[in-house]
C-alpha cells in the first residue's frame, strides 16, 4: 500500500510551535496582567487578576507552563484533523485522527483535489468522500494513478453545477427544504450543521459546491 502523509514539518512541527506559542502568550499576559488589573475600567478583571497572582519567579514560571500545556492541547486537536491517505490496487483508505474510512476500488468513479479537499466520487457522480487535505497534490496523484484508480485533474462534473435559489422546480420539496436549511446554516457559519445537511442531500442524489456563501448544486446520474 502507498501511503501519503502530511509533511514531516507539519506533523512534528505543531508539537513544537504550538507549546511555544502558548507559553509566549501566557508570558506576555503575565507581563501586562498586573498593570491591567489595576485599571478599574478594564474588562475581564478576574482573568487579569488571576494571571497576576503569585509572586515571581514562580508565578511567571507557572504561567509559562500553563501556556505550554494549552499549546500541547491545540497540537493534539490539529493532529486529530490531519488526513492520511493509503492506496492499493483494491481500495483507498482515508484516515483522520483515529477514524478510518475504506472505499473499494470498484466503488470509485473519480478522484481529484478541489479547493484544498480530496474528493472521491462514485461511478454515478455521487460524492463518496470530501476531506480537507493538506497533502501534496502530486503525491496524491501519483499514489492513485500507480494503483489504477481514476485520478482526474479536476471535477469531471464541473460544468453541471447550477446556482441554487429558493424553490428550484427541478428539485423535490424535500431537497429544496434541505438546501434552504443549509443556506441558513452557512449564513450563521454553523459548519457542523452544514456538513450534516450536505450528507442528507447526498442521499437525495444532490452534490454541492459552495462559493461566496452561495450553494451550487448538481444531480447525480441516478437522480
Amino acid at each position: 500500500m502507498t501511503t501519503v502523509h502530511p509533511p514531516a514539518l507539519v506533523r512534528r512541527g505543531s508539537w513544537i510551535y504550538c507549546p511555544l506559542l502558548g507559553a509566549a502568550a501566557l508570558f506576555l499576559l503575565r507581563l501586562v496582567a498586573t498593570w491591567v488589573s489595576n485599571l478599574q475600567w478594564a474588562p475581564l478583571q478576574g482573568v487579569f487578576e488571576l494571571a497576576a497572582s503569585g509572586a515571581d519567579p514562580w508565578g511567571m514560571l507557572g504561567a509559562v507552563l500553563v501556556g505550554a500545556v494549552i499549546g500541547l492541547g491545540f497540537a493534539g486537536l490539529l493532529a486529530q484533523e490531519r488526513l492520511t491517505v493509503g492506496v492499493d490496487d483494491q481500495r483507498a483508505v482515508l484516515t483522520t485522527g483515529r477514524e478510518s474510512n475504506e472505499f473499494p476500488r470498484a466503488e470509485i468513479g473519480s478522484v481529484f483535489v478541489e479547493r484544498g479537499h480530496l474528493v472521491l466520487l462514485d461511478p454515478t457522480g455521487g460524492e463518496l468522500a470530501r476531506r480537507k487535505s493538506g497533502l501534496d497534490r502530486f503525491a496524491l496523484r501519483d499514489a492513485f494513478k500507480a494503483h489504477g484508480h481514476p485520478w482526474r485533474d479536476g471535477d469531471p462534473y464541473a460544468g453541471r453545477y447550477r446556482l441554487w435559489t429558493a424553490d428550484v422546480p427541478e428539485l423535490s420539496l424535500r431537497a429544496n427544504k434541505l438546501l434552504s436549511d443549509r443556506d441558513h446554516a452557512l449564513r450563521r457559519r454553523d459548519n457542523k450543521r452544514a456538513e450534516i445537511l450536505r450528507d442528507e442531500l447526498a442521499e437525495q442524489g444532490i452534490v454541492l459546491r459552495d462559493g461566496h456563501k452561495k450553494q451550487y448544486w448538481r444531480a447525480t446520474d441516478r437522480f
